[in-house]
């Protein structure tokens, strides 16, 4: 089933392998960012918005 995935292959493909795992790294970190970004804008406009009362 996975004859193809030997040695001689991974040491071919370690450069497309790390650049995948780096790839998918960054996406991983920069989302939380992101987020964390927003949530603070919500905080930040929920405390400059008048209260009605």
């Amino acid at each position: 089933m996975l004859d193809w995935l030997t040695f001689q292959w991974l040491m071919d493909n370690l450069g497309w392998i790390v650049f995948g795992l780096l790839l998918s790294l960054g996406l991983l970190f920069f989302f939380p960012l992101l987020l964390g970004f927003q949530l603070k804008n919500e905080i930040k406009h929920k405390q400059d918005a008048p209260t009605e009362e």
